[in-house]
């Protein structure tokens, strides 16, 4: 959609806009025709942290933290072990081979998006303790789609090649539309949706 916008905007600004130049495709599915998953973290390193000092770091910023024993690896998400029901801060957390659910209050639901999950983990905890300032250019941050098991994400870690994944739980679609009718915007990677359409070419004269 943005590429078409810069079209259209140049478009105009050389006196060659025409009407097919101002449309661009989409797709529509009805709500509860999708499926949304978490969007996995993956983080190249700790930063000053060991584990235990970022474990520490953790709790004395207000978190929960409990270590798992062995989960089920073949699906998407983890099985949460908080069980309440007010709202809850819920992550998981891969490093040196054990699965942490990292969790607290939401401090104020009332606010959509910097309530979600993704907002806190980026401003308080890969910001606030590990310095990735910009969730979209970071070298030391990466990010999986949420449609790829829980193994993936252990592998990628047990290899070496990062030392932390953070396994995120889905946004419920009722979110998504209730931060869209209020003009909000998600922050970057908070949603893998499927179905995903098949690449493919279309061709749409615009002049």
């Amino acid at each position: 959609a943005k590429s078409a916008v810069n079209v259209a905007e140049r478009r105009r600004s050389e006196g060659r806009f025409t009407e097919e130049a101002g449309k661009f495709m989409v797709v529509l599915f009805a709500h509860d025709r999708v499926r949304i998953h978490g969007y996995s973290r993956l983080v190249a390193d700790l930063g000053d942290y060991t584990l235990p000092g970022f474990i520490g770091a953790l709790l004395k910023a207000g978190w929960n933290v409990q270590p798992y024993g062995e989960i089920d690896t073949s699906g998407y998400q983890v099985p949460p072990l908080a069980t309440t029901d007010a709202p809850m801060h819920v992550m998981h957390f891969y490093l040196e081979k054990t699965w942490y659910e990292v969790s607290r209050p939401v401090a104020d639901p009332t606010d959509r998006v910097g309530s979600l999950d993704v907002s806190v983990l980026q401003k308080e905890i890969l910001e606030g303790m590990l310095g990735i300032t910009d969730p979209r250019g970071d070298p030391r941050l990466h990010y999986m789609g949420g449609a790829k098991p829980l193994s993936e994400l252990e592998r990628l870690v047990d290899s070496g090649e990062y030392a932390l994944a953070v396994a995120m739980q889905p946004v419920a679609v009722e979110t998504v539309l209730a931060i869209a009718d209020a003009d909000g915007v998600m922050p970057p990677k908070s949603t893998w949706f499927e179905p995903k359409l098949l690449s493919g070419l279309v061709v749409h004269t615009i002049d």
